[in-house]
């Protein structure tokens, strides 16, 4: 049974000339696992949004989409509310209660579904994903994490046939990101749902996928196994190449083999076969206050929101000047909440913050946020209030004394630079997540401060960008400018983070130099350091693999 029939379709947002989907035709069977990619504004979260009639966007739409064999005018609403869940990429949007347990609740009972049904689905649901212990929070108290899966919770307590997931992964840490896919998996093999997901990181997600279906400027460019997709685009399409899982760029750089591994498992054995071990000498440790000065510095900081408990408890790190500095951790950790206590945004009540050496509290709010910090938070959106994303850039520029002119000028250029500028007229709400995150880090960018704070910086961001955005901040850095970021990132952190440290439990486990954070973690590592350690066990990026690799192959 086909669940997604479309017929060439095509979409154009009001107001604007360039069509945002160009004569889309597919078929989505029922029960199979889809994988959606493509480059930030390729169309992806629009083509998703087409496939739930109550998301639909409004615009100019030709051709045709059939729901389980239904046109959308056919499809009662109550239907298409039970039988198509959708996770958006922003939770936010999504949580429309004020406790978990109502919020799990809410669906069935807009379905009119007997109280005695509820309860016992919100056990099971409870269950399934741990909710145990927070099935009485509140949401707001929630973390952007945890709210996601309690969305899902939610929608599958419906009992959907098809769930679409929208970059359900962008603010979950690598454990629970994978615990998600899994069950993603399960939704497809074990349920029979039809699972359709866009998601930019691609490792535990490919080797599963019935299809993998690419976009570019709004036209399907493939759609087929993957790996039938490594065969056709992996060499000519330069988006594909480094969107694909860390095994497959792995795989096609030491060996000829027609078939590239599609997981870590399968690039390990490519190695056993094509590889002389060799001994790999570890670096001499590198810790933070060996380099420069200190730019922040948290000591002994202890601090809760209510009575239920600290959030953080005896925090303690040191950033040094010029540095590009992660912390990583599981959700609800309490990385966000350190991340908002060093930038002055949550008033430092037991323990200290000084900025250079000097107190936080003795900065007055003008001092602090005009050229010393800026804060690119992890709800960018919450950064735009004007109609225009050219309107909100001009707003972060007011008070520098520059004139219209000057200012029109310094945003073309960073537009260039963040490439934006092809929505510089567009309502901040009518962007790509992705879009919207670069949007976002204009705004921060044109202030020039002198220490930027990011909370899930590369949230929504394809490939090609991280590459162009990682450059960005090396460029500050070079400068002197000091860059801290909250990130679950793993990949990114390991390739480009000068300092990571761990965060759990509200406290900081440990601070070290990149290359040996992540080659002393099991779990919080890289999929190269996973496929490579029985080889060169401080190998944790892709370059230093595949460097090592043709350094060590066989004859």
């Amino acid at each position: 049974m086909v669940a997604f029939s479309i017929k060439n379709l095509s979409f154009t947002y009001p107001g604007e000339s360039k069509k945002a989907l160009s004569d889309i035709s597919l078929d989505i069977n029922k029960g199979e696992f889809v994988v959606l990619c493509g480059k930030s504004g390729s169309g992806k979260s629009t083509l998703l949004r087409m496939m739930k009639p109550e998301t639909a966007p409004k615009g100019k739409t030709d051709g045709e989409i059939l729901f389980f064999g239904k046109r959308k005018d056919e499809y009662p609403l109550r239907e298409s509310a039970a039988d198509i869940g959708y996770l958006m990429q922003n939770t936010e949007y999504q949580t429309v209660t004020h406790s978990v347990r109502s919020e799990l609740a809410f669906g069935m009972e807009n379905l009119g579904l007997d109280s005695k049904t509820i309860r016992l689905r919100i056990a099971e649901m409870s269950a399934y994903f741990s909710l145990d212990k927070i099935i009485d929070k509140k949401t707001a108290e929630l973390s952007g994490g945890q709210k996601q899966l309690v969305c899902l919770a939610g929608i599958l307590a419906m009992h959907p046939k098809a769930v679409i997931f929208d970059e359900p992964a962008s603010q979950l840490d690598p454990v629970s990101a994978e615990a998600l896919f899994s069950t993603a998996k399960k939704l497809s093999r074990e349920n029979g749902m039809t699972v359709i997901i866009t998601e930019h990181r691609l490792e535990s997600l490919i080797p599963d996928a019935d299809r993998l279906i690419v976009l570019d400027e709004g036209k399907i460019i493939s759609d087929s196994s993957p790996e039938n997709t490594a065969r056709e685009l992996f060499n000519n399409n330069e988006y594909i190449k480094k969107s694909m899982p860390v095994p497959m760029r792995i795989g096609a750089a030491i060996s000829d083999c027609d078939t590239l591994p599609l997981d870590v498992s399968s690039c390990r054995r490519l190695l056993e076969k094509n590889i002389c071990p060799a001994s790999h000498k570890k670096e001499a440790k590198k810790t933070p206050s060996e380099k420069k000065s200190i730019a922040i510095e948290s000591k002994n900081i202890s601090f809760a929101y209510d009575k239920s408990g600290y959030v953080l408890k005896d925090f303690s790190l040191k950033v040094p000047e010029g540095s590009f500095y992660a912390m990583l951790g599981a959700n609800a950790a309490g990385k966000t909440t350190a991340l908002s206590l060093m930038s002055g945004l949550l008033p430092c009540k037991k323990g200290s913050v000084r900025i250079f050496g000097r107190d936080i509290k003795s900065f007055r709010e003008k001092e602090l946020y005009n050229g010393m910090l800026a804060v690119l938070p992890q709800k960018c959106e919450s950064l735009f209030s004007s109609e225009t994303v050219r309107e909100d850039l001009l707003l972060s520029l007011e008070g520098t004394g520059l004139s219209k002119a000057e200012k029109e000028k310094k945003i073309e250029k960073m537009a260039l630079l963040t490439e934006i500028s092809h929505i510089l007229g567009h309502h901040p709400y009518d962007i790509s997540g992705g879009e919207m995150q670069r949007a976002a880090l204009s705004m921060v960018l044109l202030k020039e401060p002198k220490i930027i704070f990011m909370d899930e910086p590369t949230k929504g961001m394809d490939s090609l960008f991280k590459e162009k955005f990682a450059l960005i901040i090396r460029e500050l850095c070079s400068k002197g400018i000091t860059v801290i970021a909250v990130s679950h990132d793993t990949e990114f952190c390991a390739s480009y983070c000068d300092f990571c440290a761990m965060i759990s439990d509200g406290m900081c486990i440990s601070e070290s130099e990149t290359k040996e954070f992540f080659a002393g973690n099991f779990f919080y590592t890289t999929a190269a350091n996973k496929i490579a350690r029985d080889f060169f066990p401080d190998a944790v990026t892709e370059k230093e693999v595949i460097r090592l690799c043709s350094e060590n192959l066989l004859n």
